[in-house]
Order: C-alpha cells, then structure tokens, then sequence
C-alpha cells in the first residue's frame, strides 16, 4: 500500500528552514556523514523528526541565537561517547514548554523553554538532558537486524520525496507518539538527567541549574505535555540531587546569567512574539471547513 503525500511544497518549505537552522552553528567545521550504515540510518531518522517538528511548529530562523545555542550545545558534545555524530541544535517556535532528541544529534527546544530560563546553565542543563537521549541511544538501535524500515524511513521529508509508504508513515508517528503521548521509560528519563549532569559539570557548568530548572518546568504554564511524558518532577529532583552529592558534583561552575540574559532580550527584539504555524508557513495544512448546517423551520410546516 503506498500513500501520496499531498503537501509536496510543505515538505520543500521544511527543508529549507531546516537546512538554514542547522547550518547556523558555532563554528565553519563541519563533520562528515558518518560512514557506518547504522549511523547513516539514524541521521537520515533523525532528520525525517526533526522535519515533522518543524512542520508541526515552525522554527525560529535567528542565526544569532541558533549559534549561541549550538555553541552550548556543543560544548557538552564534546565530552560525549558519541563523536562520530555532528549535534545540531535548534529552537522550536512555540510558546509549549518542551524538548526533544531525535536520533543522529538533532535537538529541538521550544522557545517556551528558553523564554521561562534564567541562565545559561539552565539552558545547558536541558540541552545535556536531550544530547543523553541521544548518546545512550534511547531511541533504538538502528542496526541491520530488525530495521528494514529505517531504509526508507529517512525519504519522508527527503526532495521530491511526496511518495510515501504507509510503513515509514507508521514508523514516525509511532516516534511521535513517544514524544506527545506515551513518553519514554521512567528509567530513560532518569539515566539521562545523570547522564546530562555529568556533561554540564565537565564543560563547567553549576550543576544545580538542573534541578533550579525542573521546578521551573513544573510551575510554567504550557507544560502540560512534558509533565505528561516525562516522570514525577519531585521523583526527578530527588534523583538528581542524590546523584549530584554522591559523585561530589555540586562545586559550583558557571551559570553566566548575564550573557545569557543579554542573548535572550536581543532574540525577543529581534522575534516579538510566536508565529503560528500558518503563519511562519503559509503554506500549512488548514482544517477542514465545517460542512453548512441546514436552516431548520422554527415556525413548523403548514397544513396542506
């Protein structure tokens, strides 16, 4: 069964939003596509989800700011198991509260998250939180055996990729449904906020942000969906902070509240308020019109 995909300009629109927010990084090197198939499969993954978020939100198209994210972002990947992967990093235009990892280092935060953060090691402490889903492969293995979907899992949002089959379709929404609706394992969830505080403290971090950040989250408004699929904030806190003093992680680090404060005031300026998605792209699938109701006779029908 194959189903053609109507919105052939959406997918050309995506793309080149994508292409413009991940080539907005902290520096001019650029790795190359990795040579392993699995690992080219998880990238081609990763950057068919990342289309769909784009789709589903639009993307903030500010170079500045996308760099000093990457340039964050980056400083903890440095640090990571997984240096056969380019992490990029890019912002979400939304006012939700949430972040996502798909597979092969694409991490999408929403500009929801950043705008409810105070410092830097706030923002660093969800970007290290995703980069572990990423590096302790919670998303699946993406071997050989067992994944003959992944072939063409990548073509849902390659150029000129309008066909699509109903495998692939099936394939990314059940990875959406991940992020929307069922979350991941408490487990996974825990694994990387320790993951990602061992990254924070290495690139010189204050670890305690983490934590500082999770009671924000629990608090903010439009957080229904990452409280939703993500455990307990006090079961997190809890983790978290039991970790941090068993491994002699909380000695201070940097927070640079100042510069980050300045980068946000700048990017608000410079984007005043969230674009809908049918406004960032016109071109985006509009609901249905409502079918017209039929005029019913208040008054009743006449004798004959």
């Amino acid at each position: 069964m194959q189903i053609y995909f109507p919105q052939t300009r959406i997918i050309v629109y995506v793309l080149s939003v994508i292409s413009f927010v991940f080539s907005c990084k902290s520096s001019g090197e650029t790795k190359e596509l990795p040579v392993d198939p699995a690992v080219k499969k998880e990238v081609e993954v990763g950057r068919a989800l990342a289309g769909r978020l784009a789709k589903k939100y639009g993307m903030v198209q500010d170079e500045e700011f996308t760099r000093y994210i990457n340039l964050i972002g980056k400083s903890m990947a440095a640090y990571s198991s997984r240096q056969e992967l380019d992490f990029r990093f890019g912002v979400l235009n939304t006012e939700e509260v949430n972040a996502f990892a798909c597979p092969g280092g694409y991490v999408m935060i929403t500009r929801g998250s950043i705008e409810m953060m105070e410092s830097e090691a706030e923002l660093a402490s969800i970007l290290s939180h995703e980069l572990s889903h990423v590096t302790l492969m919670h998303s699946g293995k993406f071997d050989e055996q067992g994944s003959s979907f992944l072939d063409i899992l990548g073509s849902v949002m390659a150029p000129g990729g309008n066909l699509v089959s109903s495998l692939t379709k099936t394939a990314v929404d059940g990875m959406l449904d991940q992020f929307f609706e069922s979350g991941r394992k408490k487990e996974q969830e825990i694994e990387s906020d320790k993951a990602g505080i061992f990254l924070m403290a290495q690139a010189g971090y204050n670890t305690k942000a983490a934590s500082n950040l999770l009671v924000k989250l629990d608090k903010s408004q439009h957080n229904e969906t990452v409280l939703k699929t993500h455990p307990p904030t006090a079961d997190r806190i809890k983790e978290l902070e039991n970790f941090i003093a068993e491994n002699g992680l909380a000695k201070g680090g940097k927070d640079n509240k100042e510069r980050f404060q300045e980068k946000l005031k700048a990017f608000e300026s410079r984007n005043p308020k969230v674009e809908t998605v049918e406004t960032a792209n016109p071109e985006a699938e509009k609901p249905a019109p409502k079918p017209e109701e039929k005029k019913v006779n208040t008054k009743g029908n006449k004798k004959p």
